[in-house]
Protein backbone atom coordinates (compact mmCIF):
# COMPACT_ATOMS: atom_id res chain seq x y z
CA UNK A 1 0.00 0.00 0.00
CA UNK A 2 0.71 3.27 -0.89
CA UNK A 3 1.75 6.40 1.46
CA UNK A 4 -0.81 6.08 3.75
CA UNK A 5 -1.76 10.40 3.28
CA UNK A 6 -1.42 9.74 -0.23
CA UNK A 7 -3.54 6.65 -0.22
CA UNK A 8 -6.37 8.71 1.56
CA UNK A 9 -6.17 11.78 -0.43
CA UNK A 10 -6.27 10.29 -3.66
CA UNK A 11 -8.55 7.32 -2.88
CA UNK A 12 -11.55 7.92 -0.91
CA UNK A 13 -12.18 5.35 1.70
CA UNK A 14 -14.86 4.16 4.29
CA UNK A 15 -11.69 3.84 6.79
CA UNK A 16 -10.54 7.22 6.52
CA UNK A 17 -14.16 8.15 7.19
CA UNK A 18 -14.23 6.69 10.32
CA UNK A 19 -11.17 8.04 11.65
CA UNK A 20 -12.71 11.42 11.32
CA UNK A 21 -15.63 10.55 13.30
CA UNK A 22 -17.16 14.10 12.76
CA UNK A 23 -16.96 17.29 11.33
CA UNK A 24 -14.75 17.21 7.69
CA UNK A 25 -11.60 17.37 5.79
CA UNK A 26 -11.21 19.08 2.52
CA UNK A 27 -8.85 18.55 -0.38
CA UNK A 28 -10.74 21.21 -2.54
CA UNK A 29 -9.10 23.52 -4.33
CA UNK A 30 -10.12 27.53 -3.46
CA UNK A 31 -12.65 28.96 -6.07
CA UNK A 32 -12.04 31.69 -7.96
CA UNK A 33 -13.72 34.69 -7.04
CA UNK A 34 -15.55 34.97 -10.44
CA UNK A 35 -17.66 32.14 -11.58
CA UNK A 36 -17.62 33.01 -15.75
CA UNK A 37 -13.65 31.74 -15.80
CA UNK A 38 -14.12 28.42 -14.35
CA UNK A 39 -16.35 25.70 -13.69
CA UNK A 40 -16.37 23.64 -10.13
CA UNK A 41 -17.49 19.54 -9.79
CA UNK A 42 -17.26 18.00 -6.45
CA UNK A 43 -16.83 14.66 -4.93
CA UNK A 44 -18.61 14.67 -1.41
CA UNK A 45 -17.61 11.62 0.14
CA UNK A 46 -19.76 10.31 3.26
CA UNK A 47 -21.06 6.94 4.69
CA UNK A 48 -23.99 7.08 1.90
CA UNK A 49 -21.26 7.11 -0.92
CA UNK A 50 -22.14 4.50 -2.98
CA UNK A 51 -18.73 3.19 -3.79
CA UNK A 52 -15.24 4.45 -2.45
CA UNK A 53 -11.68 4.48 -4.08
CA UNK A 54 -10.97 5.57 -7.62
CA UNK A 55 -14.61 4.11 -8.70
CA UNK A 56 -15.46 7.01 -6.51
CA UNK A 57 -13.97 9.90 -8.25
CA UNK A 58 -15.15 9.40 -11.73
CA UNK A 59 -17.49 11.30 -13.32
CA UNK A 60 -20.66 9.50 -12.30
CA UNK A 61 -20.28 10.87 -9.06
CA UNK A 62 -19.21 14.40 -9.68
CA UNK A 63 -21.41 16.73 -8.24
CA UNK A 64 -22.26 20.13 -9.44
CA UNK A 65 -21.66 23.32 -6.98
CA UNK A 66 -25.66 23.52 -5.54
CA UNK A 67 -25.66 19.67 -5.34
CA UNK A 68 -22.25 19.96 -3.51
CA UNK A 69 -23.01 22.56 -1.15
CA UNK A 70 -26.09 21.87 -0.71
CA UNK A 71 -25.17 17.88 0.90
CA UNK A 72 -21.66 19.47 3.05
CA UNK A 73 -24.61 22.45 4.42
CA UNK A 74 -26.80 18.37 5.40
CA UNK A 75 -24.33 16.73 6.65
CA UNK A 76 -22.77 19.67 8.64
CA UNK A 77 -26.47 19.88 10.17
CA UNK A 78 -26.19 15.86 11.10
CA UNK A 79 -22.43 16.00 12.36
CA UNK A 80 -21.61 13.81 9.47
CA UNK A 81 -18.06 13.26 8.96
CA UNK A 82 -17.55 13.70 5.26
CA UNK A 83 -14.18 14.03 2.78
CA UNK A 84 -14.51 17.06 0.18
CA UNK A 85 -12.58 16.85 -3.50
CA UNK A 86 -13.16 19.22 -6.28
CA UNK A 87 -11.59 19.76 -9.57
CA UNK A 88 -11.57 23.19 -11.97
CA UNK A 89 -12.18 23.18 -15.59
CA UNK A 90 -11.95 26.64 -17.92
CA UNK A 91 -15.15 27.63 -19.20
CA UNK A 92 -15.43 27.91 -22.72
CA UNK A 93 -17.51 30.83 -24.07
CA UNK A 94 -16.68 34.59 -25.42
CA UNK A 95 -16.59 35.89 -21.86
CA UNK A 96 -13.58 33.54 -20.75
CA UNK A 97 -10.63 35.17 -20.14
CA UNK A 98 -8.60 31.83 -22.14
CA UNK A 99 -7.11 31.43 -25.28
CA UNK A 100 -8.44 28.01 -25.98
CA UNK A 101 -5.30 27.68 -29.24
CA UNK A 102 -2.81 28.91 -26.25
CA UNK A 103 0.19 26.36 -25.83
CA UNK A 104 -0.64 26.37 -22.32
CA UNK A 105 -3.61 23.76 -22.56
CA UNK A 106 -2.73 21.29 -23.64
CA UNK A 107 -4.68 18.81 -26.80
CA UNK A 108 -6.41 16.82 -23.69
CA UNK A 109 -7.42 19.87 -21.73
CA UNK A 110 -11.43 18.93 -20.27
CA UNK A 111 -13.26 22.11 -21.22
CA UNK A 112 -16.71 23.30 -19.29
CA UNK A 113 -19.36 24.97 -20.95
CA UNK A 114 -19.69 28.20 -21.38
CA UNK A 115 -21.01 29.88 -18.39
CA UNK A 116 -24.34 30.96 -20.43
CA UNK A 117 -24.70 27.27 -21.59
CA UNK A 118 -24.40 25.64 -18.23
CA UNK A 119 -27.72 23.84 -17.78
CA UNK A 120 -26.43 23.50 -13.70
CA UNK A 121 -28.51 25.55 -11.04
CA UNK A 122 -27.01 28.35 -10.21
CA UNK A 123 -25.59 28.16 -6.21
CA UNK A 124 -25.78 31.97 -4.40
CA UNK A 125 -23.16 34.40 -6.04
CA UNK A 126 -23.08 32.80 -9.15
CA UNK A 127 -22.00 29.24 -9.35
CA UNK A 128 -22.94 26.83 -11.62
Amino acid sequence: MPNDQYYFHETPNFMELEAIKRGCISYATYMHPNPIFYKYYWWIFWSGSACEGLQFRSNEHRLSTKAAFDLMDLLSKKKEPHIIYNIRLPRLGSDSPFDTNSKRWAADTEWAPAYDDDTDPVYKVGYK
